[in-house]
């Protein structure tokens, strides 16, 4: 017997896949909506969860600038007390008593509207000491930051925004333009490069001009430190920051320091991105449900419409079990022909989707197996009934059917 193997019964399972085929061929435009239903399915699995993977990388991307190593320290009011936050932090000290504390700068922030030479920009003037370029990982253009030595001079540092707005085509700002700030004239020492935002830092570094801390003086009566942003080593970023607190809330008494951790912020929002990523996957499931309700729908009329061959094949000695596992095999076959499909269609429309949104493309991990095996055992599940249906059908009963 070609058609059966060697002490078994029942046709091979090649000769099963090509009369499934077969019978789908025949089932014309019936077969292809039911392959439409299942390749849409897959393609909004595998585009949502790609969508979703993505947006959670550029999220995440958007914290990680920061470096998870950074510690934000801040000193809210307290409730029933006047007491301001410190105006100083004596950098040399914090280094010694903190050891693991590699670089440190407070932040003094005060607004003002700078002009030079018929033109005038909106500035951040920020207070600051030397370890803030480290800090941020800021790069400079021109000339250099600021040094313990510029403590008590007129010096700045503008941002590469505010740069851009005080010079004019053909005449940039330059190392050594003066700069009139709140009436006291401060020299250009460096121009910084353009620094990508960061939502943790109270200051972008775009959009401001640095000058010694101590200099704030001249601008404000009362300069108070409003953040403190410190980078570590290889200690563990909680204990610095305990530590860290425990400094700051010894100098500022009265006020009780703050300190943000990157990594604890950056944990729960990788705890929220899965939970968006399992709504979107979720979605994806509903859409393909909805193709497998096509598919038990097809195979139902299919069955109906066979019952003839069906009884034929049962009096020619068939089994119960040959009729299942054929239409198991046409369901199962509509299913990968679609999961291929919406495959294909799935990855084009994530990967258009986040292109035109100006992210960087990464592929989501699970989104090609997750798709595609949901979309098979999708078929299976819901061609299983019919495959039951025929397979209990009686030969006499079947043979009666016009």
């Amino acid at each position: 017997m070609a058609d059966r193997q060697p002490g078994r019964h029942g046709p091979f399972l090649i000769q099963t896949l090509i009369e499934s085929l077969d019978s789908l061929r025949r089932l014309g435009r019936r077969a292809m909506l039911a392959l439409l239903g299942i390749a849409v399915g897959c393609a909004a699995v595998i585009a949502l969860l790609n969508i979703g993977h993505n947006a959670t990388n550029e999220a995440i991307s958007t914290f990680k600038g920061l470096g998870t190593n950074t510690l934000v320290a801040t000193f809210p009011p307290q409730p029933g007390s006047d007491r301001p936050a410190p105006s100083r932090l004596d950098m040399q000290a914090l280094g010694a008593a903190l050891p693991m504390i590699e670089h440190a700068a407070p932040l003094t922030l005060h607004s003002a509207r700078i002009p030079h030479r018929g033109r005038a920009a909106e500035a951040t003037i920020v207070g600051t000491s030397n370890g803030l370029a480290a800090v941020l990982g800021l790069r400079l253009e021109q000339g250099r930051f600021l040094s313990s030595f510029d403590r008590h001079a007129t010096y700045v540092v503008v941002g590469a925004r505010v740069a851009r707005d005080l010079g004019r085509p053909g005449a940039p700002l330059q190392l050594g333009d003066r700069l009139p700030i709140e009436g006291y004239l401060f020299e250009v020492i460096g121009i910084a490069a353009s620094l990508a935002p960061n939502p943790l830092i109270p200051v972008a570094a775009d959009e401001s001009v640095f000058v010694p801390i101590e200099g704030m003086r001249r601008l404000r009566p009362a300069p108070e430190i409003g953040s403190v942003i410190a980078r570590t080593r290889d200690t563990p970023e909680l204990n610095a920051a305990a530590a860290l607190k425990t400094y700051l809330d010894g100098m500022a008494r009265g006020r009780e320091a703050e300190v943000q951790v990157p990594q604890q912020l950056l944990d729960g929002l990788t705890r929220q991105a899965n939970t968006f990523a399992y709504l979107l996957a979720g979605l994806g499931g509903i859409s393909l449900l909805v193709g497998g309700v096509g598919v038990m729908n097809v195979m139902l009329m299919n069955v109906a419409e066979r019952r003839r061959e069906i009884g034929i094949r049962m009096a020619l000695g068939a089994r119960a079990s040959d009729i299942r596992n054929l239409f198991l095999m046409e369901a199962a076959t509509l299913s990968i022909v679609g999961a291929v499909l919406g495959a294909g269609v799935g990855l084009a429309a994530a990967y258009a989707f986040i292109r035109i949104s100006g992210w960087p493309f990464t592929l989501a991990p699970l989104s090609l197996p997750l798709g595609m095996s949901s979309s098979l055992a999708v078929g299976l599940f819901f061609g299983l009934h019919p495959a039951l249906a025929a397979a209990r059908l009686q030969p006499v009963q079947a043979l009666r059917d016009d």
